[in-house]
């Protein structure tokens, strides 16, 4: 399940009219080990740029990977952001997911 909230007025905006937003998928991607533990996962994505950070189980990392230029390499299309969440919590060790 996905819930999403507009990104706060200190985030800077990606182009101007953009609404960033900040989402929060909890829940089991496709293919995910049964019985392993799933952490919430947060994302910023803006829909007219088709753009969006890597997922991370931390608001702050996922805000400093929309706002650093040099983070540019954690901007992904919104199309990928299944299989990237995928990635993420196969990489993430069980202790830290819990």
């Amino acid at each position: 399940m996905q819930t999403a909230r507009p990104a706060p007025p200190s985030v800077p905006l990606c182009r101007p009219r953009h609404r960033p937003q900040i989402v929060t998928t909890t829940g089991a991607p496709t293919g995910h080990q049964l019985g392993a533990p799933v952490p919430a996962l947060v994302h910023f994505e803006c829909h007219l740029c088709q753009k969006a950070t890597v997922p991370s189980p931390s608001l702050a990392i996922a805000e400093l990977r929309w706002t650093d230029p040099d983070l540019a390499s954690q901007l992904i299309p919104i199309s990928h952001l299944a299989r990237a969440r995928g990635a993420v919590l196969a990489r993430m060790p069980a202790a830290h997911a819990a």
